[in-house]
């Protein structure tokens, strides 16, 4: 069990990058057509498939560190779910079965990481005080 939130970021890390950023950001046939299909606030192709691209690459790679990891979380989760709304209301074709897999990835890591600053998760309140018990 000790291990199991490496296996976690790493397997978010690999979806986020290998299965998504890279086809993005290097102009891949396939991630063209699919943002030429989308056109993302109309600003052609170029745009969102670059700026998804380098959203996917910021949360993979910042799911690593610990004052990055829940806002990495919450970034693949957004991707994630648009990714998954374009796909149920056919505006790209695919399965739906990679992104829900990656949300809930992404979803068990942002549960399960402690805060920043205390580490211990008890910064519900706002702060990081952890005050000892007598």
């Amino acid at each position: 069990m000790k291990y199991f939130k490496y296996t976690l970021y790493i397997a978010f890390a690999a979806l986020m990058i290998v299965a998504g950023a890279f086809g993005k950001l290097t102009g891949a046939d396939q991630a063209v057509t699919m943002f030429e299909s989308i056109n993302l606030f109309d600003q052609g192709e170029a745009f969102g498939r670059i700026l998804v691209g380098l959203g996917e690459l910021a949360a993979g790679i910042g799911i690593f560190f610990a004052i990055t990891r829940k806002t990495s979380a919450v970034l693949g989760m957004a991707l994630m779910a648009g990714a998954i709304v374009f796909v149920v209301n056919g505006t790209i074709g695919g399965s739906v079965v990679l992104p829900i897999i990656t949300f809930a990835i992404a979803l068990a890591i942002f549960i399960m990481a402690p805060c920043y600053k205390c580490g211990k998760g008890m910064c519900g309140s706002g702060t990081c005080k952890v005050t000892k018990e007598q």
